[in-house]
């Protein structure tokens, strides 16, 4: 049995982000980079995905410089 992807873009806004754990930030990243990455693989638009990564990955670097945590979430 084929397992479908779920393509659909999750708009958090910056409240949400802000509210969000480290972990689930980290996880939320991975998930729209993988997005990313099957879009491109299928030929599919990418545009609304990398904005949505573009707004998790700015919150990551403003946590980084508050705390100056070196871990980068290693995707």
């Amino acid at each position: 049995m084929s397992k479908r992807f779920n393509f659909d873009v999750v708009n958090f806004s910056l409240d949400q982000i802000g509210e969000m754990s480290t972990e689930e930030l980290y996880r939320q990243i991975t998930i729209v980079k993988r997005m990313i990455r099957e879009s491109r693989t299928l030929g599919r638009q990418t545009i609304s995905h990398e904005v949505e990564y573009c707004y998790l990955d700015h919150e990551r670097q403003m946590r980084h410089r508050r705390t100056g945590n070196n871990f980068t979430g290693g995707n």
